[in-house]
């Protein structure tokens, strides 16, 4: 069976005429997710209240639960944080009656689909859930990291359609990156390169884009830099992290009025390299601030519906 493309069913870019003066970036990232995930209207959605408990999986669960950001969006919600627990893996977060919102992370973000009863057409389309929801007809995985991504991307394009977008890794983040660029934009040239190879080629032949190994990237761009440069692999996640050379010239790949969109929140030694070429530089916190926002507004939404 054929995949149908990503590319071949966008729903358009969240800002057509680009980002109007005064726009606020979380609150529009929040109604495309609840119109598109759920069927519900941002502003038919923000009555309501109550408890939120929280659960999450993954390597840095503890400290997502933990989050200021997580935090203050369940605040702006007009929600009460309540007990916030990580859990082993995702049986055991399916097993466990007591959470309403649920955190997933790597390396659970495509294995927890299998535990839960439903998922929104992001995470059908991407395979990955970065949140669940245990509303009245059971555990509903969503993807709001797509929402997230794309409302970043628009931003940094300014109200341009980018001749060609280069997206360094193929795990999750990349999937659902790759899902709000195409909702954007449909005709972008896309090129995706990471060091598994078979991801890449998956991931690229969904999302209308071409796979390059990392030794011939630099080739195949020929010294023309790509208008927007995208990090979604662990490198730079951690100091550690950033021993390991790429297999690739990483300044080659950054130009003058070029953007660099990295979604870790560390401040690494590649956004200083993007920054010293003249790049526009967004780290992965104003993602992290709409994924959680659109998790508080969905967590609210089931709460209403719950008391309705």
């Amino acid at each position: 069976m054929t995949t149908p493309r990503w590319d071949a069913a966008a729903a358009g870019p969240i800002w057509p005429a680009g980002p109007p003066a005064g726009v606020d970036p979380i609150r529009a990232a929040v109604r495309g997710c609840l119109a598109a995930e759920v069927g519900r209207d941002l502003t038919a959605a923000e009555s309501g209240g109550g408890r939120l408990d929280i659960g999450a999986i993954g390597t840095t669960a503890a400290h997502a639960v933990a989050s200021p950001m997580l935090a203050r969006a369940i605040a702006d919600a007009g929600l009460v944080l309540g007990a916030a627990r990580h859990v082993a893996d995702p049986a055991a977060l399916a097993a466990d009656p007591g959470w309403r919102l649920a955190v997933v992370l790597s390396p659970w973000k495509q294995a927890v689909a299998v535990q839960l009863t439903a998922l929104s057409p992001a995470a059908v389309t991407t395979g990955v859930v970065d949140t669940v929801l245990r509303g009245p007809r059971g555990l509903l995985g969503v993807n709001t990291n797509s929402w997230a991504a794309q409302v970043v991307l628009e931003l940094l394009a300014a109200g341009r359609e980018p001749g060609r977008i280069v997206l360094l890794g193929a795990g999750a983040s990349a999937r659902s990156v790759a899902l709000g660029l195409r909702r954007a934009w449909p005709g972008t040239e896309l090129v995706i390169s990471a060091r598994a190879d078979a991801a890449a080629q998956e991931l690229a032949a969904a999302a209308g884009a071409l796979a390059v190994p990392a030794a011939e990237l630099t080739g195949l761009l020929d010294g023309q830099a790509p208008a927007i440069l995208i990090n979604s692999t662990t490198w730079g996640e951690t100091r550690e992290s950033e021993t390991a050379p790429f297999a690739f010239s990483f300044d080659d790949l950054l130009a003058p009025g070029g953007a660099f969109f990295d979604l870790n929140n560390r401040l690494s030694d590649l956004q200083a390299r993007a920054l010293r070429a003249g790049c526009t530089v967004s780290s992965g916190t104003l993602m992290q601030r709409a994924t959680h926002a659109c998790r508080a507004a969905l967590a609210r939404e089931t709460l209403t519906l719950e008391d309705a």
